[in-house]
């Protein structure tokens, strides 16, 4: 078996996602994004078409077998985007005061003839149907403002409170209305039984509003599964970004396997002033939850065309760190921005700068998991504490665990000592997906080992590249699959060299 990769070892525990995109698939891009840091790269399915798609996939497995390093890929699910049809020309200028239509028969493009109000088109036509007077109508992630006054014979009619440039296929949002949308949509239906058929490891999905809404997918991803290679669906990372997900917050995450605060449409839907705490308190949830989570959206926007980000940004990403996110991801930075590289190098060293911090400074990334009054629950905290407790004890150096399915190594990752854990498994797809855990260093072990052969094993390898020396403590775990009545691990502490055991 391999070697730990050298570079995990300064490397940040906090994970990096990176959107792939056009400039990632120039020549060599890939290969120093992961020698930048990344580990987990994202497949924006509301942008590219499939073959697209298939191509990343197959470029991203080609590098992770040269470079022999695990890289995960997560599809993230288009959801019920709304968005304006196409708009002829460079676009329709709308300013405060005018009228503006959406018409639920309008198909061809949308022109502006003088002396007439604009009439639009919209991807999803009921939006004459459930848009009241009163409701806020917002375009372009809210750069245009409306707001309804009437609706009658198929249209409905706006007037302009904040006005610009209307161009094709610009989002819509609604945050007033009730929409009478089914999540998930056909084309999610489509995308996420063709994604676990295509080597993808994580699905996110996009505009959850009800822990329903996730069981579909899952169900989708059961029917699907005959032939793939997989023995369950894929995880699913519940992105909150509407007003009822964040009203629902805790059942949603409850029902789903990760978080994404996904804060684009968040802070068109809700008050901008309220995103900071939303992304607070959803960390908070997810941890309590034992769910890693991610945060996202504009983390370094400014690097899509600079080479250097705003104080702001840098403290965004630092003060996500410290509120305990799994992991920071970059969108428009990777994907289409001028450097994609040096924003990965960025978000590294910004990790890796706020990580030692916290270590210095004996701060803690976050507070402490709270108890639940769910007793299968508190017995699975007061096995981990445990473990954690041991370590501080004997100082160890890290926690080596076996976690067949990554359940072990996930509850771990969720305490808030800075121990790096190496976590075995026999899956190389449970290997790619606790990379998104905070600290977990996956590796491939293809047998079920006992504690001696783990033990042996863990100490030489970590020997090997330099992470121990004589007489150094690691703490052993062996944990058998979670059941319901029934929480069991096995923890042993190892010091390298002299055979010993505590």
């Amino acid at each position: 078996m391999p070697a730990p990769p050298l570079d995990d070892r300064i490397r940040s525990r906090t994970g990096i996602i990176a959107t792939l995109g056009p400039a990632t698939i120039m020549p060599g891009v890939l290969k120093q994004v992961v020698e930048a840091g990344c580990r987990i790269f994202r497949l924006n399915f509301s942008h590219g078409d499939l073959e697209d798609h298939r191509r990343n996939i197959r470029d991203v497995r080609a590098l992770e077998a040269e470079m022999d390093i695990p890289l995960a890929l997560m599809c993230d699910l288009p959801g019920p985007k709304i968005r304006v049809i196409e708009v002829a020309g460079d676009g329709i200028d709308v300013e405060v005061g005018e009228e503006v239509f959406f018409d639920r028969d309008q198909s061809s493009p949308c022109v502006r003839i003088e002396q007439e109000p604009p009439v639009l088109g919209c991807t999803w036509t009921g939006i004459v149907d459930c848009v009241k007077p009163g409701d806020r109508v917002l375009i372009n992630d809210g750069a245009v403002r409306l707001l309804a006054t009437e609706v009658s014979d198929g249209r409905l009619q706006c007037r302009v409170t904040t006005g610009g440039l209307i161009t094709s296929h610009k989002g819509v949002n609604l945050p007033d209305s009730e929409l009478d949308i089914v999540v998930p949509t056909p084309r999610d239906m489509e995308l996420v039984a063709w994604a676990i058929k295509n080597d993808v490891d994580l699905v996110a999905m996009s505009f959850v509003r009800s822990p329903e809404e996730i069981e579909r997918i899952r169900s989708i991803m059961q029917d699907n599964i005959d032939g793939t290679g997989h023995e369950r669906p894929l995880p699913i990372i519940a992105k909150i970004e509407v007003p009822p997900a964040v009203a629902s917050a805790e059942e949603i995450i409850a029902a789903a396997d990760g978080v994404m605060v996904a804060r684009g449409d968040l802070g068109v839907e809700m008050d901008l002033a309220q995103v900071p705490i939303i992304q607070k308190r959803l960390i908070s949830i997810a941890r309590k939850l034992d769910r890693p989570c991610i945060v996202a959206t504009q983390m370094l926007q400014s690097m899509v065309d600079a080479p250097v980000p705003t104080r702001a940004e840098a403290s965004d990403v630092a003060n996500a760190i410290f509120d305990g996110a799994d992991a920071v991801m970059l969108s428009g930075e990777t994907a289409i921005g001028r450097y994609p590289v040096l924003a990965v190098e960025t978000m590294q060293r910004i990790a890796h700068e706020s990580e030692a911090w916290l270590d210095s400074s004996d701060m803690v990334c976050c507070d402490p998991v709270d108890d639940s009054d769910d007793q299968a629950v508190d017995d699975t905290h007061a096995l981990v504490a445990g473990i954690h407790s041991a370590a501080r004890s004997v100082r160890a150096k890290c926690i080596v665990v076996f976690s067949e399915w990554g359940t072990w190594s996930r509850l771990i990752s969720r305490g808030i000592d800075s121990l790096p854990i190496v976590a075995y498994t026999p899956r190389q797809s449970v290997v790619r997906q606790m990379l998104l855990c905070r600290g977990v260093i996956p590796e491939l072990m293809e047998v079920v080992p006992d504690e001696a052969i783990l033990s042996r094993d863990a100490q030489h390898r970590l020997a090997d590249v330099g992470w121990i020396d004589e007489g150094d403590a690691i703490i052993v775990v062996l944990g058998r699959p979670l059941k319901h009545d029934n929480h069991s691990v096995r923890i042993t502490v190892h010091r390298f060299g002299d055979g010993g055991r505590a």
